[in-house]
């Protein structure tokens, strides 16, 4: 019995650290913002507006594959569109972004 409670506790820990989907913004002043998350995030406006972002890394999950960024806050005038993988993405200053 022991030997089965160790195994299913091996088994959430591992499901519940690669379930979430990752994003990681890189600026061209050398800044970086990472997120994470399950679900669909919705509109998440950066925190870091002044440097452009040179390149994001998003690695997705079962419910998430798709990342976008927005030149304005709200998600309004998307800019780009990525799937899972390294980007290297128009120098720009974006606002916002959506992992769905």
């Amino acid at each position: 019995m022991v030997a089965l409670n160790t195994i299913l506790l091996t088994l959430a820990s591992v499901i519940a650290v690669n379930a979430d989907w990752h994003v990681s913004f890189t600026f061209a002043d050398g800044g970086q913002i990472e997120a994470h998350g399950f679900v669909n995030s919705g509109c998440v406006n950066l925190s870091k507006t002044n440097s452009d972002i040179i390149s994001v890394y998003f690695e997705d999950n079962i419910n998430s594959d798709t990342l976008e960024l927005y030149h304005e806050q709200g998600c309004r005038a998307l800019a780009y569109t990525a799937g899972p993988g390294s980007s290297n993405v128009p120098d720009h200053r974006y606002f916002s972004y959506k992992v769905y």
